[in-house]
């Protein structure tokens, strides 16, 4: 089965861990002050987000996590970001004022390399996000 076709907005997941060098508590603070304030100072990135999410995990959680003997990622966060399109994303990423100041700033904190999956939501339960 196939992508469906209009698909209201793509999620781009960004799936992230923390430099080995930093505390937990540093990469969650510094992810969610001073890496979110130079993203938000990017006219295009504000402009054509429709939504974005910082999903924040801990060393706890992973633990409760492991106990349903499932294998658990190593990730200690994902970026979701809600687009209109591929193009729109593309858009965004390719901006050179906001790689001049997205890029440097991720290496003081987050582990090379990122990983990256686009999709879609299928709504099973609550409220769908439309676009606008």
């Amino acid at each position: 089965m196939g992508e469906p076709q209009n698909i209201p907005l793509l999620r781009v997941q960004l799936c992230l861990k923390k430099k080995d060098e930093v505390t937990d508590e540093f990469f969650h603070d510094y992810w969610r002050g001073n890496h979110v304030k130079l993203a938000l100072e990017n006219k295009k990135f504000v402009d054509k987000v429709v939504r974005y999410n910082q999903w924040h995990t801990s060393p706890r959680l992973k633990e409760a996590a492991a106990k349903f003997k499932i294998p658990v990622p190593e990730y200690d966060g994902i970026a979701e970001v809600w687009v209109k399109d591929i193009e729109t994303w593309e858009s965004i990423v390719t901006d050179e004022d906001f790689v001049a100041a997205i890029a440097p700033d991720e290496a003081h904190f987050i582990k090379a390399p990122i990983h990256i999956m686009l999709g879609y939501d299928h709504t099973v339960i609550g409220e769908a996000v439309k676009a606008e």
